[in-house]
């Protein structure tokens, strides 16, 4: 079978990644604070990372994304910094808050060029009071947001890539339970088995759900049967609202067709008696 060519596209079809671009910020021991890090200017109150992660339980992105590079403020040594594999994070101190830009380059095989975002470093705390109360007792501000990237009719390499279970490979790590739950969670092939916490992502659901499978055959159906219920309802008040609309239209044609024969009679004794006054 020959290799998925480099450059050429599945025509009408879409994969999307998602991504957590975020930054987290602690604050630094004051000056002359033994447990303050040497060699950090005097004015630098923070101590924070900018990242690029995957959430939690998708696939890998080293599948898809190649490099991320991070532009700091101009007056950091070496602003531009290049993060070519995980973690794809930079760490730095400084006192104030600034627009960081991030540019995604994907791996060759996509043939997609590089795309770019901004985030901008919250060193503060922010948000209502309880959020503030949280960042306060974690000791921690972390500003975070989802962002989605599209393939619109990627390459066939990077289809390939996007659809294999590989991308899933690197959760199949140790586990509680110790060995014999680690076994547990093996199919025949040793890869881990669909439906564990961990083990391979599929459209193929597991037959019974529980406490650490979310999602089942079994919920599927039971979702399905409390959709079919609530349709019933909704088509049962639709049909009672129909009747009820047809019995008010016929009571209104009745109207007017008595209020229409009425005002016939009362135009035409009008004009008798306009001519009997004539005369």
């Amino acid at each position: 079978m020959p290799a998925p060519a480099a450059n050429k596209r599945v025509k009408n079809r879409r994969v999307s990644r998602n991504i957590i671009i975020g930054s987290e910020a602690f604050i630094l021991p004051p000056l002359g604070d033994p447990a303050r890090p040497k060699g950090i200017p005097d004015d630098h109150t923070k101590r924070w990372t900018v990242y690029v992660r995957q959430p939690e339980g998708d696939p890998s992105l080293t599948t898809w994304l190649n490099k991320v590079q991070f532009k700091i403020f101009n007056t950091y040594e070496n602003p531009l910094r290049t993060c070519e594999n995980p973690p794809f994070e930079v760490t730095e101190t400084g006192w104030g808050g600034f627009t960081i830009d991030v540019r995604l380059h994907f791996q060759p095989a996509s043939g997609e060029k590089a795309q770019y975002r901004q985030h901008f470093l919250q060193l503060e705390k922010y948000g209502d009071e309880k959020q503030q109360a949280r960042q306060e007792a974690e000791g921690c501000v972390r500003s975070e947001y989802l962002e989605v990237v599209q393939f619109n009719e990627p390459t066939e390499a990077l289809f390939d890539a996007l659809t294999t279970d590989d991308q899933w490979n690197y959760l199949a790590g140790p586990r509680a339970g110790g060995k014999k739950a680690a076994v547990a969670a093996l199919g025949p092939n040793g890869r881990p088995r669909r439906g564990f916490p961990g083990g391979e992502r599929s459209a193929q659901l597991p037959d019974k759900g529980g406490d650490e499978v979310p999602f089942s055959k079994e919920q599927e159906q039971a979702l399905i049967q409390m959709l079919q219920e609530k349709m019933g309802v909704v088509e049962k008040e639709l049909e009672d609202e129909t009747k009820k609309r047809e019995a008010t239209e016929k009571k209104l044609k009745g109207l007017r067709e008595e209020l229409g024969h009425e005002a016939a009679q009362q135009a035409a004794q009008q004009a008798s008696g306009d001519r009997s006054r004539r005369r």
